[in-house]
């Protein structure tokens, strides 16, 4: 593929920055899956491989005069797009290495920055744009807040029925679904210590009873990382919670299945064990 063609095809003007060029391909691959298209899937795979091609023999090359537009794209797209940009990154940073609190609070910051709370209405470009941007923060990036997650789906309407993403992407919508059902797994593990700590066991113990048979916790995913996260929680608390663990470890069968424990936190299991073998019936 010749190097006009590649830019065209990721809709990029050429750039040496590898990491643009890595988010256009993420972005496109959303919607050119290689099991429903896999013509398309290979074009779209040529054109990012002779992209970084081009990107290091522009490195090579240093700073280079102004590139025309691509072919497609209007100059205020690109111009927003390069706006947006270095701030949809720092987002993406501060999932990986900030806290919540720093990541939504940038969110917010951005939001009043480009005045994104009416673009929806009155700006679409500019809303696809951070769309775009806010997908790629968080479904592509190494790790994203629960809290920050559930912003963003609750802002876009991502796994709301009709919304445009299930239509072009299903599996995105269902990999949401699932994170916002571990999100909501993991803020339940955290009441249910916090319950425990006030000294509450039997509230907790009653809670937890309910929580066996909520729709959260039928996916075996979910339900295996709610047990491992209780477990670790327990493994710490002083002194052990007697009355909640033997009902965790009746509901959740713990006695005779436990590898999933194991495999999550060594550690914590046999600190638990431990201190709750009498307990196993």
């Amino acid at each position: 593929m010749s190097s006009p063609e590649c830019w065209q095809r990721l809709g990029l003007t050429p750039t040496p920055d590898e990491r643009e060029i890595k988010r256009a391909y993420a972005r496109l691959l959303k919607t050119t899956r290689p099991e429903d298209d896999p013509e398309g899937f290979q074009t779209l795979r040529s054109a990012f491989e002779a992209a970084l091609w081009a990107a290091d023999a522009l490195r090579q090359a240093g700073p280079a005069p102004e590139v025309a537009e691509v072919p497609g794209r209007d100059t205020r797209d690109l111009n927003l797009e390069a706006q947006l940009r270095p701030h949809i990154e720092e987002l993406a940073r501060l999932n990986e290495q900030g806290t919540s609190e720093e990541a939504l609070q940038a969110l917010a910051e951005l939001m009043t920055r480009f005045d994104l709370h009416t673009a929806k209405q009155q700006d679409a470009q500019l809303w696809s744009l951070f769309e775009d941007g806010m997908l790629w923060v968080c479904c592509d990036i190494a790790a994203n807040h629960d809290d920050f997650l559930r912003e963003a789906i609750a802002l876009f309407g991502w796994t709301e029925p009709g919304n445009w993403l299930a239509e072009k992407d299903a599996r995105t919508v269902e990999w949401l679904k699932l994170r916002l059902k571990e999100a909501d797994a993991l803020s339940a593990v955290d009441a249910l210590l916090d319950q425990l700590e006030r000294g509450e066991e039997g509230d907790a113990s009653q809670q937890l009873a309910h929580l066996v048979e909520d729709e959260m916790l039928v996916n075996v995913d979910v339900r295996h990382l709610f047990e491992a996260e209780l477990m670790v929680g327990l493994s710490e608390l002083e002194p052990l919670p007697m009355v909640f663990s033997q009902r965790a470890i009746e509901l959740f069968g713990w006695q005779r299945d436990y590898r999933h424990l194991h495999e999550y936190h060594p550690e914590a299991w046999e600190r638990f064990h431990g201190r709750a073998e009498h307990l196993v019936v």
